[in-house]
């Protein structure tokens, strides 16, 4: 049995027990069992004397207590409906009446409110892309580098496993190459820039960029720290100038009270424009306690782009923290 599953048969025993205790063995009480916050339910009292007036109080699973008034007694009953607060406390509540020298108790269980909403899964889209390709020098095959800036377009759902295929196109509409991955997370209205790299077999131009995007999964919008980087540069080999070697910089963790255990990193490089013209990934294993910062390196992913058209680097992080 799933634990939220046992924990809730738990509380059912308990609340059973609870309405099964009264003073009279010969009395009938009607109680109810599960019940959602912000709903009404009813307690009703039976074989109660024939006149006379029945005094409820409900007290919840955090002490907080209900008065629900009189009620006199018709035909041998008494009956209360019963609001349960919005905030009511979770677990089992217990209820007293009170009619004359006749004490009855019962109990039932206070749960979360149901939703009566669906929620729609969020739609991750492309706002920027673009690329570079460059031939290799000692083969018939090419570099190419690509850039793509997501956006999440949903301000209460996360996107989670957001799988993306990304196939690299000829003018006649021929794939020459295909690359794919998985994001765990794009958060609720917030952009992710992710760059790759692909070595293909031609140096048959690239034209276009065709896209596949897929959520695999959502939630409501979560707290999920995310690092800050500072002090980013691009930089050239000076074995191959001209060209982007490396993105450097800085990773802070200055989100999060945990550590940074390691973070994946996605780089998109952007023209002066503000258009992608090609992308890189890389890593860092070092913990970074919170409030600290290290040196990262992403040197995969760029030897396609032109270092005098890169202008800018924005950086993405999958960041993985722990306790400490």
């Amino acid at each position: 049995m799933p634990l939220r599953s046992s924990i809730l048969a738990s509380l059912l025993v308990l609340a059973v027990a609870l309405v099964a205790s009264t003073t009279s063995t010969a009395s009938t009480t009607a109680s109810p069992g599960l019940v959602h916050r912000g709903s009404s339910t009813t307690i009703a009292l039976g074989s109660l004397p024939g006149y006379g007036l029945c005094q409820l109080t409900v007290r919840y699973a955090n002490g907080a207590v209900q008065d629900e008034g009189h009620r006199g007694v018709v035909n041998h009953r008494a009956t209360w409906v019963v609001k349960i607060p919005t905030k009511a406390a979770l677990g089992v509540a217990s209820w007293t009446a009170h009619c004359g020298t006749t004490l009855r108790t019962g109990g039932f269980v206070v749960v979360d409110t149901i939703s009566k909403t669906k929620t729609t899964a969020p739609r991750v889209v492309v706002t920027k892309q673009g690329f570079s390709q460059r031939p290799d020098a000692n083969d018939p095959g090419s570099a190419v580098s690509y850039g793509l800036i997501l956006r999440n377009t949903s301000a209460s759902e996360d996107a989670q496993n957001v799988y993306l295929i990304v196939d690299l196109v000829d003018a006649a509409g021929h794939l020459l190459g295909t690359k794919t991955g998985t994001i765990p997370l794009v958060q609720a209205g917030a952009s992710f820039a992710l760059g790759d790299s692909l070595a293909l077999r031609t140096q048959v131009g690239v034209v276009r960029l065709e896209l596949t995007i897929r959520v695999g999964a959502h939630q409501p919008r979560a707290r999920t720290p995310m690092p800050d980087f500072a002090n980013v540069r691009i930089l050239s080999n000076t074995g191959d100038p001209g060209w982007v070697a490396e993105v450097d910089g800085e990773i802070v963790n200055d989100t999060s009270k945990q550590t940074l255990e390691n973070s994946m990193l996605s780089v998109v490089l952007l023209n002066a424009a503000g258009n992608p013209i090609g992308g890189g990934t890389g890593a860092t294993f070092s913990p970074i306690p919170s409030g600290s910062r290290i040196v990262f390196l992403v040197q995969s992913g760029f030897s396609a782009v032109p270092l005098d058209k890169a202008v800018t680097a924005a950086v993405s992080a999958e960041p993985s923290y722990v306790a400490g």
